[in-house]
């Protein structure tokens, strides 16, 4: 790519607005990334081969010692590799949070979140409202005679005229 840095990010930026768009920017720039580690990995196993091929005075038998160097300094090459298949997973994390930015994708959202609310506090409300009628049922059932649940009752309510009553 020839083109400077702010044409590539504008156009990026305008890709990532249009719907049609975004997904063949998506494949273009996480295929090249993802080429490019491939390319670093095939430079690195190159680099390590011929690097253990060379044997130095005082190195350890069976080219321990060459081995060891020459991880070393294609580490470099494996890290750039590595962050390139990194960036390749950010690609998708971008045009992700991207298509949740979108103004229709948040009021719908937002829509949805509202109704959960109403439908929550309104679940709230019932079962308060059922708690206390059924704790009014408990501590002052209707009598036989249809009065309705949570009359004041007296306590010689509870004793009928034909029970015996103790005391004075």
């Amino acid at each position: 790519m020839s083109k400077d840095i702010a044409s590539r990010v504008t156009t990026g930026v305008q890709a990532l607005a249009l719907p049609g768009q975004r997904e063949g920017w998506q494949a273009q720039h996480r295929g090249s990334l993802l080429s490019d580690a491939q390319a670093y990995d095939a430079l690195a196993d190159a680099v390590e081969a011929d690097l253990k091929g060379r044997r130095l005075d005082g190195d350890l038998p069976w080219g321990l010692s060459a081995a060891s160097r020459a991880r070393k300094r294609v580490r470099p090459l494996r890290d750039t590799a590595r962050a390139m298949r990194k960036a390749a997973k950010a690609i998708n994390s971008v045009v992700a949070a991207y298509e949740e930015t979108q103004p229709e994708v948040v009021l719908r959202r937002r829509e949805d979140k509202a109704l959960k609310k109403a439908q929550r506090k309104q679940n709230v409300q019932v079962a308060a409202y059922n708690s206390a009628d059924q704790t009014l049922q408990r501590l002052a059932p209707g009598t036989e005679e249809g009065a309705p649940a949570g009359q004041a009752r007296l306590l010689g309510d509870f004793f009928g005229p034909g029970q015996q009553r103790r005391g004075a």
